[in-house]
């Protein structure tokens, strides 16, 4: 929690050191008191609040892919979601994936296995939808594209189609998982030592993790069509957020290339995922599309991921106060209303 407040206080510092060195320009000072004239703080108010909102659609995402008998609040999964975002910004990799499942095994009773492999199917078929979507909406509408940018874009686009494709098939077949995890892990088992038992423990880690995920997919076309529908209804809130943000300091945009703005960068931000300072990545890739797909002044894209971001920050402060709240004597005791305590199944890697 201590590393996640230091990373939020440094991007904070980050981003205000940057706002004065702009405000010392004479263009940029100029930019600053036209967007402080034109932006309605109402509209701040509203487009947080509904960005907030897609917290909720992913704990309903997450909790379809629960089992039956886990009788979870989704309001409990919400607030773990944004301690585990924490984990994510204190630590690169899936240490928020990892941290929420183990908190809903300790506070719900879900069997950690089952915690872990619906909470990650819930985040592959988050990726897939954003990367399928934004697929979707290149091929079904004319976004204005920036005409130096469009055979990038394009290009970009079409491997976000595939990414999305094989994110949905790891999603419901996870034997591809054991059958990569062999295929590239194999040769360090045969070599001995420390390394050939990293490799063999883990192979039995993900072949663990496959079973899991595979009893999620067990359980029938049902959860996935649910978890997958409020997928999308995340995205389609955080898109709106961004476009009331937009409306609010009086600016213009292209509807469609927001939408695919949006569930691009968020689809896009996977190879970024395991890098330290991954934030930063997410927010040039953002910018960047914000002008070119979206129609979007230059000054007013800057101004709107910073205010995403800020946002995003402000979550994150959210998520320190469930980590306390969860950590607290007591806080991890089960709820009586979750379902049958089970044993864990799934060992994690060394």
């Amino acid at each position: 929690m201590r590393r996640g407040l230091r990373s939020v206080a440094a991007l904070l510092a980050l981003i205000g050191l940057g706002a004065l060195a702009l405000s010392r320009t004479e263009l940029g000072a100029a930019h600053i008191q036209d967007l402080s004239n034109r932006m309605a703080p109402w509209s701040i108010l509203i487009s947080t609040l509904t960005v907030m909102a897609a917290y909720v659609f992913i704990g309903l995402r997450w909790r379809a892919l629960m089992p039956p008998g886990a009788r979870v609040p989704a309001g409990g999964l919400s607030a773990i979601i944004l301690a585990g975002l924490l984990l994510n910004y204190a630590l690169p990799g899936p240490a928020g994936e990892l941290g929420a499942a183990w908190f809903a095994h300790r506070r719900y009773r879900v069997p950690l296995a089952d915690a872990l492999a619906s909470g990650l199917t819930a985040r592959l078929l988050g990726l897939a939808t954003a990367a399928l979507m934004a697929a979707g909406v290149w091929l079904a509408t004319d976004i204005p594209t920036d005409p130096s940018a469009a055979r990038a874009v394009a290009i970009g686009t079409a491997a976000l189609g595939l990414g999305g494709l094989a994110l949905a098939a790891l999603a419901v077949r996870p034997g591809l998982w054991q059958a990569a995890a062999r295929a590239a892990l194999g040769p360090l088992v045969g070599r001995g030592g420390r390394t050939g038992r990293f490799g063999a423990r883990a192979i039995s880690a993900v072949d663990q993790l496959a079973t899991a995920i595979a009893g999620v997919v067990s359980r029938g076309v049902g959860p996935i069509a649910h978890a997958s529908l409020w997928s999308c209804m995340a995205h389609l809130s955080v898109t709106v957020g961004i476009a009331v943000a937009i409306w609010g300091m009086d600016g213009h945009f292209n509807a469609a290339g927001l939408a695919f703005t949006y569930v691009a960068t968020t689809a896009g931000a996977v190879v970024l995922f395991a890098l330290p300072g991954s934030q930063l990545g997410w927010d040039a890739m953002f910018m960047t599309l914000l002008v070119v797909t979206a129609s979007v002044a230059q000054a007013d894209a800057i101004a709107v991921a910073v205010l995403v971001r800020l946002q995003q920050l402000g979550f994150m402060v959210l998520g320190a106060g469930v980590v306390a709240w969860l950590i607290r004597p007591g806080g991890l005791d089960p709820e009586p209303a979750a379902g049958p305590a089970e044993p864990a199944t799934f060992t994690p890697p060394p």
